[in-house]
Parts: C-alpha cells; sequence; structure tokens
C-alpha cells in the first residue's frame, strides 16, 4: 500500500506523529540475534545481550554511555594514550604528541600543531606515518631555522609568510588534559560528519555501542572507538559490577529453591516447572535471578486469557522485538521464535498456570504447545506457577488431552517450600525497612505469617509507613511510624477485607450482606523469643497483641 503522508498545512491528526524516531526505544532484538548468530565467543554474545537488555530499560544507551564515561575515566583515550599512560596533570612532549595525534581521525590532528608545523604539513606527515607504520622526527622534514624564514619570506606571498611565522609560534607540548577532553567530547556528541573521513569516527558512546550490538563488521577485539580504546573491557568490568549491584537482594528458603533450579535449566537448557502457593515471593526470586543475569535470561508473566496473540505480544515486549499492533500473528510468532532460537536466552515465564485455556472443554492448549515446540528446539523454559498448573493439566486430560506429551519434556519438577520461617520474614522486612529494630522486624513476622497476604502484608506494611513519614517531612520510617501503619491502616483493611469475603462466601442468594454479621478474624501470632524466634497462638484481640510486639 502507498505511504501516506500528511502535509504541514494540512488538518492536525494526532496520529501524524507516531513514527517519530522520539518514540524509538532500544535494540530491536531481531537484529541482535542475527549479529550474535555470527560470534563464537560465549562471554561476547552474553555482553551483547546485556547491552540489548539495557537498551530497553530507562534511559536507554545513552545512560549507558554517561555510565562509561563517568565511573571509567582512566578508559577515555586512544589506544596510543593508554600506552603512555600519563595522567591528566601531566604533559605530553613533542615525540608524544606526534603519536597520538596520528591515532586521531585526519580532521582532529590539525588542533594539536608543533612548532613549526602548519596544517598542510600535519595531514602531509599524517599520511607518511600511516603508510610507513613509523614514527619520523619532523625536523628532518621541515625547516625551521630563523635564517631559513628570513630568507623564504622575502619570496613568499605576505599570507604565506604569515603562516610561516605563525608555525614557529605553536608549543613545543601539550597538557594531557586537552586530549582527553577532547575524547571525552567526541564520546558524548561525536564529531561532525564534514569533518569526519570515516562515517565510523564520527559517532558517539551512544552510536558505537549500538554498532557493536548490531554491525558485523564490529570486532571486539578491536577494543573500541579511537576515543575509548579500552571500551570492551570496560563494558565487561561494569557488566559484573551491575551484576554486584543487583545481587544485594534477600534470598529466602524459596528463593534459594528458585535460583537453583533457574541454574540447572540454564546449564542443561530443558523445560522445567516449578510451583508453590501464591505470595511466597516465588516471583520476586525468579525476577531477581533474571536481573543478575541480564546477558542470560528474560522475565516474562504470561498474560491473562485464551488468545495466542496476547501471550506472543507479552513475550514480544519482554524480549524486545517490538509488539506493534500492526504485526500479524504471523509474524509476531516469526519475530519471538528468531530471537529464542538462538538459544542464548532462557526464558522464565511467570503465573504459568495462564499458559492452560480457562475453558478446557471448549479450547485447545495452544500456549502449552507452543511451549513444548521450543523445548523441543533446545529453547531453555521455566516455568513458574502455582498448584493451579497440576491441576489444569489433570482436567485437560479428562477432556482427551495427551498429557504424557508434556510430562516427557519437562527436564525438573521442583516443588516450593509451602512457607516461610521467622528468619526469613525479617529478612524481608528488614530489606523494605532497614531502619526497622529487631523488636519491629519481629512484629513484621508475626503478622506476615497469620495474614492471607503474607509477604504482602509486610510490603503494604512498609509503604504505608514511609508514607506517613513523608507526609511529616522526614526521610526515614521510625518505629512509632509502622506501629502507625499496623494499628491505623493494614490491620484494619486486612480485617474488613477478610469479613468481606467471608460474609460472601456465607451469603444466601437474596439477602442482603448488611444482615451477616462475619465472625472474628483468626488470632494473630506472638513472638516468644528474639534470639530463637517461636510462634504461638495468644490473645484474641489482634490489636492489643501487635501493640504488645511493637
Amino acid at each position: 500500500m502507498t505511504t501516506r503522508r500528511a502535509k504541514d498545512d494540512s488538518v492536525f491528526h494526532q496520529n501524524r506523529y507516531a513514527s517519530s524516531p522520539e518514540f524509538e526505544r532500544g535494540l530491536i532484538a531481531t537484529s541482535v540475534a542475527k549479529r550474535v548468530s555470527i560470534i563464537d565467543d560465549k562471554a561476547d554474545r552474553e555482553l551483547l545481550w546485556f547491552l540489548q537488555y539495557l537498551s530497553r530499560q530507562e534511559g536507554g544507551l545513552a545512560a549507558v554511555a554517561g555510565d562509561l564515561v563517568k565511573k571509567y575515566p582512566d578508559g577515555i583515550g586512544t589506544r596510543t594514550m593508554v600506552e603512555i599512560g600519563k595522567a591528566g596533570s601531566k604533559i605530553y612532549n613533542a615525540d608524544e604528541v606526534r603519536r597520538i595525534r596520528n591515532s586521531l581521525p585526519r580532521a582532529l590532528r590539525c588542533k594539536f600543531p608543533l612548532r613549526g608545523e602548519k596544517n598542510a604539513d600535519i595531514a602531509h606527515l599524517s599520511r607518511y606515518y600511516a603508510s610507513a607504520q613509523l614514527t619520523v622526527d619532523v625536523d628532518d622534514l621541515l625547516p625551521g631555522t630563523d635564517n631559513y624564514l628570513e630568507r623564504q619570506a622575502l619570496e613568499l606571498s605576505e599570507q604565506e609568510a604569515n603562516d610561516l611565522l605563525q608555525a614557529e609560534k605553536h608549543p613545543n607540548s601539550y597538557p594531557v588534559d586537552m586530549f582527553l577532553e577532547l575524547c571525552r567530547r567526541a564520546a558524548k556528541q561525536g564529531v561532525d560528519c564534514r569533518v569526519a573521513l570515516d562515517s565510523s569516527e564520527s559517532n558517539n558512546l551512544e552510536k558505537e555501542l549500538c554498532r557493536l550490538c548490531l554491525d558485523p563488521a564490529w570486532n571486539p577485539t578491536d577494543g573500541g572507538p579511537w576515543y575509548f580504546a579500552g571500551l570492551i573491557g570496560t563494558l565487561r568490568e561494569y557488566h559484573k559490577k551491575w551484576i554486584e549491584e543487583k545481587s544485594s537482594v534477600v534470598v529466602t528458603a524459596v528463593g534459594k529453591k528458585v535460583y537453583d533450579t533457574l541454574d540447572y535449566t540454564l546449564y542443561s537448557r530443558s523445560l522445567s516447572l516449578m510451583e508453590g502457593n501464591a505470595r511466597l515471593g516465588k516471583s520476586f526470586a525468579a525476577r531477581a535471578w533474571c536481573l543478575k543475569h541480564p546477558g542470560a535470561a528474560r522475565f516474562v508473566e504470561v498474560p491473562p486469557g485464551n488468545d495466542e496473540s496476547g501471550f506472543l505480544r507479552a513475550l514480544a515486549r519482554g524480549l524486545g522485538t517490538g509488539s506493534s499492533l500492526n504485526y500479524k500473528l504471523g509474524d509476531l510468532k516469526e519475530k519471538v521464535e528468531s530471537v529464542l532460537l538462538t538459544g542464548d536466552l532462557l526464558l522464565v515465564l511467570d503465573e504459568g498456570h495462564r499458559l492452560w485455556p480457562t475453558n478446557l472443554r471448549h479450547c485447545f492448549p495452544h500456549r502449552i504447545n507452543w511451549v513444548m515446540a521450543m523445548a523441543n528446539a533446545g529453547v531453555p523454559i521455566c516455568v513458574c506457577s502455582t498448584p493451579q498448573f497440576i491441576e489444569s493439566q489433570k482436567a485437560a486430560e479428562e477432556n482427551g488431552w495427551n498429557s504424557a506429551q508434556l510430562t516427557g519434556r519437562i527436564g525438573h519438577y521442583e516443588p516450593l517450600p509451602a512457607a516461610l520461617d521467622v528468619r526469613d520474614l525479617m529478612a524481608v522486612g528488614k530489606s523494605v525497612l532497614p531502619e526497622a529494630d529487631s523488636v519491629t522486624l519481629r512484629a513484621l513476622a508475626a503478622y506476615a505469617r497469620t495474614s492471607a497476604r503474607y509477604l504482602a502484608a509486610i510490603e503494604s506494611i512498609a509503604k504505608r509507613a514511609k508514607y506517613t513519614a513523608q507526609r511529616a517531612g522526614r526521610t526515614e520510617c521510625s518505629a512509632d511510624d509502622v506501629r502507625t501503619a499496623m494499628h491505623e491502616s493494614v490491620i484494619p483493611s486486612d480485617t474488613k477485607l477478610v469479613r468481606t469475603l467471608e460474609a460472601t462466601r456465607k451469603r444466601k442468594p437474596g439477602r442482603p450482606a448488611a444482615m451477616l454479621v462475619p465472625e472474628a478474624p483468626a488470632p494473630l501470632p506472638e513472638v516468644l523469643d528474639g534470639k530463637n524466634p517461636r510462634i504461638k497462638p495468644a490473645c484474641s484481640d489482634p490489636t492489643n497483641r501487635i501493640a504488645a510486639l511493637v
């Protein structure tokens, strides 16, 4: 179909801006997959997928480039500057300036003339150095004595004579900071394309990172662009520290099981299934593991519903292939599979019970069949689900579906613990409220053990306490803030929710809810020993018991 474009003086339409490049964020995973497919080194492939993941985050690769320049100032510079190894406060002598100047783009070499040199002479010498692959003393090629200038000035035009006299005013050395500033400016802004002979020389660091992930001619062994010679080594260090920062999360007993299962799934390149009760932190642990492996895994929450297009669009968003509404189902499927079939990425599917259709009598499990097909092709997949997954599988068996096909492809099944101990709950509380004391943490753990929302109850209390502190003009929460959050917000809210649900279950047809008298909620636990926390039921008034704990 012919592309339609609106003229500037036409009727205003909002969608005229829909194709603006400002809306494009991140590298397309299908293009990165093609680039990765021709790289043999596993570490290099993981590094490129790491950059592709960061390109889809806030700030994109521009933020990554800014971090590299800010956090690794020693990596800025040409290869020759790195070899010389002088700090910014020192001076480059004439011989060092000639060596470094020859590693700059030709248009930038004239910015650092030495005594007796003209711009044309610098360009000529740069070409000579490039062809001869050696360093020549400029005094052997350029006349520089006063007698020569006085003798030639009579035979030259006034402009040429002024050029020669001006050349004698150039310095014999340059500060290191001048070269470093040139490299930093090139990393941030690039070089004007009109003065750069090679288009790649004009790229700033953000565009160079894009080239690294997309251009098959970009060789990682070259090190980096002219202004950042050690880029690849710096990226590896940046990758390592990024993972270390993401590893500072609390790992509970459930989290350890999740980590072990995902490690094995990535190693064995198989299909795994994890099952556990809701609100125990299995999804949080799976997401945290994926953050620690940004070059090897992608986390996707399976959307509800039976449609295949919604499922594929969720996968496309998680992988970064693009999920435009203009894509047909076949296009989405092809894009997603082209990325996964490289075998580099482990696909973690959260809320895995949604892979089954909601009505097994009238629907075929298309999503399950797709998962099995990818497992057959060697794509590592881990399904994280509640016990509903096995229940849905049994229901599918009753309706004639061959469950053995799925069971035979599951390489590992991991049942997760049914509950967390007090120490894990206190550790979770410490992670969301670092300033809380041990008494407050024990109270949070005690309430979480009896709340139907479990870990979500701790999160709710922490958010309410922080909100209370913020309204009071403080940046940190106190024990009083936590106590207020529990007494005045979370506990009353949870109690009302439980009573409403119970009343709904007991309500008879045609009878209004106001006529029902809900039962009292279950008593809250009490922490007896701070060193060895134990739980036992105490009084039936939750408010008094929480007050005693906090």
